[in-house]
């Protein structure tokens, strides 16, 4: 299941890289996200419950990086992506299914 998630985080990658007219400020959400879901793949085995906490934290205060904010800047930029560059969002809802497949 990881190496699903590195090649649909790799498609991610090249679709942002060819999209045209993002705006920066949702291109550098999702390289955040990307790189955060990079950290979580990184951890050793068997880490995954740390992992999550390392990508999340444990205060509120973070909450925007714990799994739930994860999916949820995911879904915003689905949104934010889903008319004006429809392959891009289509590459981020694979990304959030395979995640939800790995429970994270």
């Amino acid at each position: 299941m990881e190496e699903k998630l590195r090649h649909l985080l790799k498609e991610l990658h090249e679709e942002l890289e060819q999209a045209d007219r993002v705006e920066p400020e949702a291109r550098e959400m999702l390289r955040g996200v990307m790189d955060d879901i990079h950290g979580v793949l990184n951890q050793p085995p068997g880490a995954s419950e740390e992992a999550a906490v390392a990508v999340g934290g444990t205060s509120e205060a973070q909450d925007t990086d714990s799994p739930s904010g994860l999916k949820d800047r995911l879904d915003k930029a689905v949104v934010e992506f889903e008319s004006s560059h429809p392959e891009l969002s289509f590459a981020v809802e694979r990304l959030i299914s395979a995640l939800t497949a790995m429970g994270i």
